[in-house]
C-alpha cells in the first residue's frame, strides 16, 4: 500500500461517485488515514463511516480561511499530523453557465481557484512540522477551452458569455505553479489533475448524450472516462514515486486536449 501511515485531508466529498468520494476511497485502500471534509457535515460523516475507523469527518467551507484552518486542526487532533491535502472541491454541477455578471465571475474564481490558496495556507504549518507534504487539486481541461465552442457562441450571440469556469481553471493551474515555487523549500509538492470528459454525476446531469458523444469522438482513445480513471494519477502524485514532481498539471483526458 503506497500511502500506509499517511494522513490526508480530502475536500468536498459529497455523495455518489464524485471525485472527492472516489479519491477518498482510493486513499483509504492505499493505507492512508482520511479526513473527509464537506460543506454538509452529514455527507462528510457518511463517507467517513464507509471508510472505517481510519477516517474522520469535518465540516468545511473553502470560502472561509477560518473553516480551512479548523479542518486542518481536526486532522491534527484526530490523527496527529497531515501529509496530504487533496482539493477535490469545484463548482460545476451548480454552475450558472448563462450568468455573465462580474459578481458571479468573482464567485466562481473564488470557489474553484482562490480557495486552494486558503487550504494550502491552512495546511502549511502541519506540513512543515512533518518535514514536507503533498497538495493535489482538481483542475479541468476547461482551462484549455478545447475546440471552437466559445468562438462559435460569441458569433451566434454577439456577446461574451460567462467565462467563470474556464477562467477559474486557468487561474487554478497558475496558482498551482505559484504555490509549487513557494512551498518547495519546505518539501511540499503542489500539482493538479485536469480530467477530460468524465462520466461524473455532475457532467452526466449537465450534458446530453449527444454532447457527450461529440466529445468522445474527438479523443484519441474514443473513450468516455470515469472518475476512477483519474485515481492512478492521484495516487502517483501523492506517492514517493512523485517526490520530485511539482508544479505540474497532469491531464487525464483520453487524448482530447492534444488533438485540439
Amino acid at each position: 500500500m503506497r500511502l500506509r501511515g499517511r494522513i490526508a485531508l480530502v475536500t468536498e466529498c459529497g455523495t455518489g461517485d464524485t471525485y472527492g468520494v472516489v479519491w477518498a476511497r482510493a486513499l483509504a485502500r492505499e493505507g492512508a488515514a482520511v479526513v473527509v471534509a464537506d460543506r454538509d457535515p452529514a455527507r462528510a460523516a457518511a463517507v467517513a463511516a464507509e471508510l472505517g475507523e481510519r477516517a474522520a469527518a469535518v465540516a468545511l467551507d473553502v470560502g472561509s480561511q477560518a473553516s480551512c484552518d479548523a479542518a486542518v486542526d481536526a486532522a491534527l487532533e484526530r490523527f496527529g499530523g497531515l501529509d496530504a491535502l487533496v482539493n477535490a472541491h469545484h463548482l460545476w454541477h451548480e454552475l450558472r453557465a448563462d450568468d455573465a455578471s462580474d459578481d458571479y465571475l468573482h464567485h466562481v474564481l473564488d470557489v474553484n481557484a482562490v480557495s486552494i490558496v486558503r487550504t494550502a495556507r491552512a495546511a502549511l504549518p502541519a506540513f512543515r512540522a512533518r518535514g514536507g507534504g503533498r497538495i493535489v487539486s482538481l483542475s479541468s481541461i476547461g482551462a484549455w477551452q478545447v475546440g471552437d465552442r466559445l468562438a462559435r457562441r460569441v458569433a451566434e450571440t454577439g456577446t461574451i458569455p460567462g467565462l467563470g469556469y474556464p477562467a477559474s481553471k486557468v487561474l487554478e493551474n497558475g496558482l498551482t505553479r505559484l504555490l509549487a515555487s513557494a512551498l518547495g523549500q519546505f518539501g511540499v509538492t503542489v500539482n493538479a489533475i485536469a480530467p477530460g470528459m468524465i462520466a461524473s454525476p455532475a457532467t452526466l446531469a449537465r450534458l446530453s448524450a449527444t454532447e457527450r458523444q461529440a466529445f468522445v469522438a474527438r479523443t484519441a482513445l474514443r473513450k468516455l472516462l470515469r472518475v476512477e480513471d483519474t485515481v492512478g494519477a492521484l495516487l502517483h502524485l501523492l506517492s514517493d514515486d512523485a517526490a520530485r514532481v511539482t508544479g505540474q498539471v497532469l491531464v487525464v483526458d483520453a487524448g482530447l486536449v492534444m488533438l485540439g
